[in-house]
């Protein structure tokens, strides 16, 4: 029977979490103290390495860890509040389970996770949201408000926060991995009431024999609310359960961190941690570098940007080709309906992809903009550029509009690796527009 998500149909080339355990054990167990499990996406990001690589460099970079575990930038709950704000603004409700147990976690009220919030909590939240929509919508007064209860820097690692989520809401809603029992069990209980379902992300490996053609996968609506009931008659409520930081956590952190970092200094030799700097380094290496990242502030944030920006589009280690990938790349900007991504797309396609002509590029913008329902694929595109645009207008949208036919049209033209690395890239598109949304509305640079 057909697959019902992209990660049920190529499960069969995921990277076995052995073998992730003996290349990546620090970042694996990074990972599991901040959110209690190992996230199901890992094996899927390493079908293509650099997704993979990608993903690890981002996580710690823009949170600030694990500095911020104890107090290094801004407060660690509503930053953890600002990413789940983030995820249900964008209907990832992958992402929306592991952000709501990181902000548990970080210490954010159970009372702000449904909504109650204080008035600083809510300021977090409706600068979050603003950024994360799509179409996004953010005012300037959203940010003016904000800055009555945070620094600018601490509003960076805030925004920064905000975009990591924008990386991860697109990858894990555009593929529909499998979301953990024990972050349901987490989470459920708590915000179950407020909407949230696991959706197309509650399936398990052990369905792949049973696959049914709904189009959103496996709908557990009414189980996870029965279950949470459940729960909450027999047990105390999981999320009540959740381990708040302590020295014990920090602890467990800091074991890991030296490998860690050994390998973040190992993934990010050569790009510069200034900003002005790293965006010399992208031009000199790229012939363009993102505005969106011109504005930023902290160091760790700005090398690990620019690092995933350049493997990205490494010519020697891209599946899908550049070509493809700028089309991508302005399929989204289009759709976004953001006008510097269009024509930073544009720009990246005369530099890295001179090959494609302004009349095909000019038909992609046609196609970006058609109706879903009724669009057909520009003629003069190879099969792979074909693939990719149209996966990539399907998965634009938060959340993305991800059917059969979809997943079929791409497994047909895109090999895994291929797929992975369009997801990815994808994704960098919306944390790019995330930070552009923010410095958009925030307006400090118009004369600059």
């Amino acid at each position: 029977m057909a697959a019902t998500t992209l990660a049920q149909e190529i499960q069969d080339s995921a990277v076995d979490f052995g073998s992730l355990e003996a290349d990546y054990r620090p970042m694996l167990k990074l990972v599991e103290q901040l959110i209690g499990v190992v996230p199901n996406c890992d094996p899927y990001l390493e079908i293509w390495p650099v997704g993979f690589r990608s993903y690890n460099l981002l996580v710690p970079n823009l949170l600030n860890l694990p500095g911020a575990l104890v107090g290094a930038g801004a407060p660690k709950d509503l930053v953890g509040l600002a990413m789940y704000a983030s995820s249900r603004a964008a209907e990832c409700m992958y992402c929306s389970a592991h952000t709501c147990s990181f902000a548990l976690r970080r210490g954010a009220s159970p009372d702000a996770l449904v909504g109650n919030y204080s008035a600083k909590e809510a300021a977090v939240a409706r600068v979050a949201e603003g950024m994360s929509r799509f179409p996004a919508h953010l005012e300037r007064s959203d940010i003016t408000d904000l800055r009555k209860y945070l620094s600018e820097s601490d509003i960076e690692w805030v925004v920064l926060g905000v975009a990591l989520m924008g990386f991860l809401n697109k990858f894990m809603d555009t593929m529909g991995i499998e979301l953990e029992q024990a972050a349901i069990d987490d989470v459920a209980d708590l915000i179950a009431a407020t909407g949230w379902d696991a959706g197309k992300h509650g399936w398990t490996s052990a369905d792949a024999d049973e696959l049914t053609d709904q189009t959103e996968g496996r709908t557990l609506s009414n189980s996870v609310h029965e279950q949470a009931v459940e729960r909450a008659n027999n047990r105390p409520p999981g999320y009540t359960q959740v381990q708040t930081d302590g020295l014990g956590v920090y602890l467990k952190v800091m074991r890991q961190a030296p490998a860690a970092l050994r390998m973040d200094r190992r993934w990010t030799k050569g790009m510069s941690s200034r900003g002005g700097s790293m965006m010399m380094d992208l031009e000199q290496q790229l012939g363009f570098a993102p505005s969106a990242l011109a504005h930023l502030s902290h160091n760790r944030a700005i090398r690990a940007l620019g690092t995933v920006i350049r493997d990205n589009l490494n010519p020697e280690t891209t599946a899908l080709g550049l070509g493809p990938k700028c089309l991508v790349a302005l399929v989204y900007g289009r759709m976004a309906g953001n006008d510097v991504l269009v024509a930073e797309a544009v720009q990246m396609t005369e530099r890295l992809a001179p090959e494609i002509s302004h009349n095909k590029l000019a038909a992609i913008s046609r196609f970006a903009t058609m109706d879903m329902t009724t669009v057909t694929v520009p003629p003069g595109l190879t099969t792979v550029e074909a693939g990719a645009v149209m996966l990539a207008k399907a998965a634009a949208p938060s959340p993305s509009e991800i059917n059969p036919i979809t997943i079929a049209t791409a497994a047909s033209t895109l090999s895994p690796p291929q797929l992975i690395e369009l997801v990815s890239w994808l994704s960098v598109q919306q944390l790019l527009q995330r930070i552009q949304v923010f410095f958009d509305a925030d307006g400090r640079f118009d004369d600059v």
